[in-house]
């Protein structure tokens, strides 16, 4: 029988996590014939061996080193047979039959519609990030501080990571990178993922070449999706340097290669008000915290 979804799943020193996520996949999906590709990108971790063990029909990938999310994903995708991919993170788990309610609403929608996602919440029940605008100079601009004076429409129309405060399908700008199911025919006619993207904005750029060409995403609320989201952030309040600073080049690439260098120029010119910014409330908030006053200003 002809595959109807071809999960792809990067894996990278995900333990556990991958072994819960496939394990969820087989319990909840029913109503579509899939097959699932494991591409390895950390040659050193034992959860492809025990993910062999346990799933013999499971395809996989290895490579010798880390390769990036989207090389990876696009080397998933090459080796696809199904008419629909979906990209799935190894930290995810399905609730549902997820993957069936995509295949039904893309089966059944205009041609034009190319890709889906699920509403993603954390582990505890909270928002995780599932959709956004496209990111522009207005949108940074505004994030030095100045979205306060205009919250509502910055939700609308500007936010790279709103809420999900709706709950029948819509259209929106990107899905993210942590659950996306694409029409194949699409993903290989656009070129997949840019590769230049080691990690972060690769399912953004992706998505705004497909706006560019005409299709459209939609996310589907009443699907949901568990996502042990990462952030550069840490609990205590301080900078994972190296994922931030991964996610600070994967931006800078994205604003030269849609709107040109002058924005990069901008764009790294509002990111560091923003730091100032960011790094004055926190030490006056340690401050305050270590005199035990609260200080203002």
């Amino acid at each position: 029988m002809p595959v109807q979804v071809s999960v792809i799943i990067v894996n990278y020193n995900s333990g556990q996590d991958i072994l819960h996520c496939l394990e969820s996949i087989y319990a909840f999906t029913q109503e579509v014939d899939f097959e699932i590709i494991i591409v390895d990108n950390s040659p050193d971790d034992r959860s492809l061996r025990e993910i062999r063990a346990q799933f013999a029909e499971i395809s996989s990938i290895s490579n010798s080193r880390n390769v990036g999310f989207g090389y990876a994903n696009n080397q998933g995708a090459k080796n696809a047979t199904g008419d629909y991919l979906l990209f799935l993170n190894p930290d995810t788990l399905l609730v549902n039959d997820a993957i069936s309610d995509f295949y039904r609403f893309l089966e059944k929608g205009e041609k034009h519609i190319a890709a889906c996602g699920g509403r993603l919440i954390k582990p505890d029940g909270e928002y995780a990030v599932s959709f956004g605008h496209f990111p522009t100079l207005f949108q940074q601009f505004s994030d030095i501080g100045f979205r306060s004076l205009y919250k509502g429409y910055y939700n609308r129309r500007l936010s790279i990571s709103p809420p999900c405060d709706f709950s029948e399908p819509r259209p929106v700008d990107y899905l993210s990178g942590a659950d996306i199911f694409i029409r194949k025919s699409v993903f290989d006619e656009r070129g997949g993922f840019d590769e230049e993207y080691f990690m972060y904005y690769e399912d953004t750029d992706l998505f705004y070449r497909l706006n560019q060409a005409g299709y459209q995403a939609y996310l589907l609320p009443r699907v949901t999706v568990i996502h042990q989201e990462s952030s550069p952030e840490k609990p205590d309040g301080s900078f994972n340097y190296t994922k931030y600073s991964m996610l600070e080049k994967s931006k800078y690439h994205y604003f030269k290669k849609h709107y040109g260098g002058f924005a990069v120029v901008l764009s790294k010119l509002f990111q560091l008000i923003s730091l100032v910014a960011h790094w004055k409330g926190q030490y006056r908030y340690r401050l305050g915290r270590v005199a035990g006053i609260t200080v203002r200003g």
